[in-house]
């Protein structure tokens, strides 16, 4: 066990350490926090797929791009996905058709996937025009209710057109709805933000933010299903003199859920009761077990004779014994003194107790037992009286008392 003082130590430092903390308004309390993620690259593309009436969809998989799904059905199939954004958004880019798909807000008509997915990254911005620096937070409120706060700091690169919109989308990995629909990469809320700088090299510090209620009406809720979120900031605009819009800058991410927020500090304290506490029940383990190995077992019987005489047979375990006294309780008394006996680790040493008359109680004997290593022991032992049973060996009922 010599490594449980500086292992301790250790731990103990970490638990003391100091934990920066985060600056809120009074009332508002910080659930998680997250950094932001690194821009995705140029060549990702963002691919917005609306599902058809009938709920089924199963878009090819590829690392060049990040899946949204949009659902504008609710009406027609009493569904409780949200269908208010996907139907604005489906005007907003003036799309036809039941199951369209949206490429950096580009339709191919009559186009594959994979030329979708093309024609969308020849178009692609092939600088990076934009820096976005901050946290994906959620807070709660006096009232507990929990809302996604992103505080950041936005710089332009270059000269941005007046239009340039940055689209927030929160999207469920796994949705299902109350008819056993399922689908992936779902839109639960989107929400569009103006309110920054576009003019090249000046910083805006400002904080988004998704309130309680258009979570719920949305059917978001971190506290109760903490996983399979993400979060999706899309820039769209065009850079000064440029007439085509295009998409900006792009980051995905999972929405945190507690487990982010974990710090050293969380875990130190749950790691130092348990190491402690495994040590303690080690050590108990270990000393039980010695004990029980190296205690002595002791066995009794009567002798057919008279006055009565009783023979007691010592087991010792794996440690030396050293038997020191014999007592009797009243009304029994013993015949004779008794002498300290050693008694060598494993191995039987027989002796006899001649008592002076026959009581009809229990015979109730006492040794005083000193078992090294383990100290100072009483074992009781009980007789039955020979008057019960007269000419049959008697069992015992033994008990150990430090």
């Amino acid at each position: 066990m010599r490594f449980q003082k500086p292992l301790l130590a250790l731990l103990l430092c970490v638990l003391l350490s100091p934990q920066a903390a985060t600056e809120l308004p009074e009332g508002i309390d910080l659930v998680v926090s997250s950094p932001l993620p690194e821009q995705s690259a140029s060549n990702v593309v963002l691919s917005e797929h609306f599902l058809p009436q009938n709920g089924s969809s199963n878009p090819p998989q590829s690392d060049d791009v990040i899946q949204l799904s949009w659902w504008r059905w609710s009406d027609e199939t009493q569904s409780n996905w949200p269908d208010d954004d996907a139907k604005a958004r489906y005007g907003e880019l003036g799309l036809s058709g039941e199951a369209p798909t949206v490429f950096n807000e580009l339709m191919s008509e009559n186009a594959s996937f994979n030329e979708g997915v093309a024609a969308a990254q020849q178009q692609a911005r092939q600088q990076t025009v934009l820096t976005l620096e901050g946290n994906i937070e959620i807070i709660s409120d006096e009232l507990g209710q929990w809302s996604l706060m992103l505080p950041v700091q936005m710089t332009p690169l270059s000269n941005l057109s007046n239009n340039t919109v940055l689209y927030i989308f929160i999207s469920e990995d796994t949705a299902i709805d109350q008819h056993g629909r399922t689908t992936t990469h779902l839109i639960r809320e989107m929400k569009p933000e103006l309110g920054f700088s576009n003019r090249q090299g000046n910083v805006t510090d400002t904080t988004w933010f998704v309130p309680a209620d258009h979570l719920s009406a949305a059917g978001v809720d971190f506290e109760q299903n903490p996983y399979g979120w993400h979060i999706t900031l899309a820039f769209f605009g065009e850079l000064e003199n440029d007439s085509t819009n295009r998409l900006l800058a792009l980051y995905h991410a999972p929405i945190p859920n507690r487990w982010h927020a974990s710090t050293p500090g969380n875990f130190a304290l749950p790691i130092f009761l348990l190491i402690f506490a495994s040590v303690v029940a080690s050590g108990a383990v270990s000393n039980a077990m010695k004990r029980e190995k190296g205690m002595p077992r002791l066995n009794a019987e009567w002798k057919t004779t008279e006055p009565p005489v009783a023979r007691f047979s010592f087991h010792t375990g794996t440690l030396p014994v050293q038997l020191k006294s014999c007592e009797t309780e009243l009304p029994w008394g013993m015949k004779g003194g008794f002498k300290t006996k050693h008694i060598s680790a494993n191995s039987e040493h027989e002796f006899l107790v001649r008592f002076k008359e026959i009581h009809p109680t229990d015979c109730q004997v006492s040794f005083g037992l000193e078992v090294e290593e383990l100290g100072t022991w009483t074992q009781y032992l009980r007789l039955t009286t020979p008057l019960i049973v007269r000419n049959e060996p008697k069992g015992s009922v033994e008990n150990n008392e430090p």
